[in-house]
């Protein structure tokens, strides 16, 4: 059917069809001729203008770049061979070459690997090899296997007794001695289902936790232990479990046996995704501060990354963020390492490292001005510094406000605007941003303050560690000229009252902006907000995936109802 568009494109990598029985054993149906055409028609980079076009769960899930952070955090040897088994529509695949020296991607279906092809039709370091594993004889041993989305699915793919282990344990003689195997799967006991949403495989609610009596499909998952259970008994000597947020298909934010979120204030997370909300009976991102209270978040967690191997050399990484939803040349991924590194780099390599060159530039600039800043280096991409065991000025601030010592509270607050006044020289009140954008301003000048000629934005108490009484600060992304100083207080104030709401109960945020004589202002600093976060952010792919945000409130308030009236 697309041979003839596989000959005009004349894709680079191989396409093996020697173990293909001319049967699709998968398929999601027509949907998947309009996302080929869609990958043929389009480059990766408009991928979200053509999702706009042909709108619905399918494509926004097969298309979106969020499916590539699952892997594009981790140390990969970039020397190393992959197979990557399940490859679908390549979703994942382009990382995989990005990242290593030789892949091999496997997918049962011929549609599905042609999509595959295509989109990764520049590779040239990549074979697709249509068939069932079970079926193909590598002459050869793999460095890596990824398993994203295939383990669950062995109950029908595999005709043995024990269809999960001896699948595993075919993998594993698929490796070198010391290769690694990577399983994402879903949680049997995830929150999201405890919340309501669907099974993400038969479609039932509460199928897993009631241990897939409701369907008779020969699809499953696994609770943490089961799963840590299995993996041992096909014969890998150890494993490293990874929680990705929200799940592994969309993840934003990677934690790690090593390293659990503190609260719930978890770094860049999108909370999960619910294409139908006909299921919903509570709200996922209300219940995440008792798990973690409760040291129960790796039960709950939605899903799965495992590392594997005989090797002692695993989890290197042991938490990474990925800001993904910026447009390209913006976004930026940091890790941590198991040896306390810090390192940040671009998500997307065809734009380079201008970005994270500016972020050294501006902490450089910062510490002329007298500002302490935790010490980086760039080695090639990226900005690598100590990881740092100290709390952060918003956990400090935190704890005072438990404590009920406002007034030490207030003098963080107090802190923190003088350093952002020390920060930079000031121009004169005509070169404020607001006044040469033309907006209509509050005609009292005093109450904007000091107006400063550069505007380091990022001067907020998530980005300080508090040592010693001290600020000492890090990931100074961005920056705006001639700002007044109050704008970026303002963007501190409204990330700590918006990440943590139980807080206004302590410290009123009103009580705040009238501290600093803000009331008359603010509305100004909204505005100048708006217009700066639609200059960084991907305007498209964020409107796209709200569609798709599980929080509703009057949805679970109805789902509720229709079961007490039944």
């Amino acid at each position: 059917m697309y041979e003839k568009i596989i000959k005009e494109l004349n894709p680079k990598p191989k396409f093996n069809l020697k173990w293909y029985k001319e049967e699709d054993l998968y398929s999601e149906g027509e949907i998947e001729d309009i996302i080929i055409n869609l990958i043929v028609e389009n480059k990766p980079e408009e991928y979200i203008k053509a999702i706009s076009e042909q709108f619905n769960w399918s494509t926004y899930y097969h298309l979106t770049h969020l499916r590539k952070n699952i892997l594009n955090w981790y140390a990969f040897d970039k020397e190393a061979t992959v197979l990557e088994i399940g490859c679908g529509l390549g979703a994942i695949t382009s990382v995989l070459c990005e990242n290593c020296k030789e892949v091999t991607a496997v997918e049962l279906s011929k549609k599905r690997a042609t999509a595959a092809l295509l989109r990764c039709r520049e590779k040239d370091n990549l074979e697709i090899i249509v068939g069932n594993l079970n079926d193909i004889k590598f002459d050869k041993k793999f460095d890596y296997i990824t398993l994203i989305g295939v383990l669950e699915y062995q109950g029908s793919y595999t005709n043995t007794s024990d269809p999960y282990c001896d699948f595993l344990k075919k993998i594993k003689g698929l490796l070198k001695p010391e290769g690694k195997l990577l399983i994402a799967i879903e949680n049997q006991y995830g929150l999201k289902y405890w919340c309501g949403a669907r099974e993400d495989h038969t479609g039932i609610p509460f199928d897993g936790m009631n241990q897939y009596t409701l369907t008779e499909r020969k699809i499953r998952t696994f609770s943490k232990k089961a799963l840590e259970d299995l993996i041992k008994r096909s014969g890998f000597k150890r494993t490293y479990f990874y929680y990705p947020m929200p799940d592994y298909k969309l993840p934003t934010v990677i934690y790690s046996q090593d390293f659990l979120p503190r609260n719930e204030n978890m770094q860049n997370v999108r909370y999960y995704y619910v294409p139908d909300k006909a299921t919903l009976l509570a709200q996922e991102e209300n219940i995440y501060k008792d798990i973690i209270q409760n040291n129960v978040f790796e039960f709950f967690s939605n899903s799965y990354l495992v590392e594997c191997s005989d090797s002692d050399d695993i989890g290197k990484i042991i938490f990474a963020s990925m800001s993904s939803e910026r447009i390209p040349e913006y976004r930026i991924g940091t890790r941590f390492t198991k040896d306390n590194k810090v390192e940040k780099f671009s998500l997307v390599k065809s734009f380079g490292e201008n970005h994270i060159v500016q972020i050294k530039e501006n902490e450089n600039n910062l510490k002329m001005h007298g500002i302490k800043v935790c010490p980086s280096k760039i080695e090639g991409r990226k900005i690598i510094l100590d990881y740092i065991d100290a709390p952060l000025c918003e956990e400090y601030l935190l704890n005072l406000l438990s404590e009920n010592k406002l007034n030490l509270a207030c003098k963080i607050w107090d802190n923190l605007y003088e350093q952002i006044i020390k920060s930079s020289e000031e121009v004169p009140f005509e070169k404020n941003i607001l006044y040469t954008f033309g907006l209509k301003i509050n005609s009292d000048r005093e109450v904007y303050g000091n107006i400063l000629k550069t505007g380091y934005l990022d001067m907020i108490l998530r980005n300080a560690f508090f040592i010693e009484e001290k600020m000492y600060w890090f990931d100074q992304e961005w920056i705006l000229e001639n700002i007044p100083a109050k704008y970026i207080l303002y963007r501190a104030l409204k990330e700590f009252y918006i990440s943590f709401p139980d807080m206004n109960k302590k410290l009123p945020m009103e009580k705040m902006i009238k501290r600093y004589h803000m009331q008359n202002i603010w509305k100004d600093f909204e505005t100048l907000e708006a217009l700066f976060v639609s200059s960084v952010m991907d305007q498209k792919h964020l409107s796209l995936s709200n569609v798709f945000r599980g929080s509703d409130k009057e949805r679970c308030i109805s789902n509720i109802n229709k079961i007490l009236n039944i």
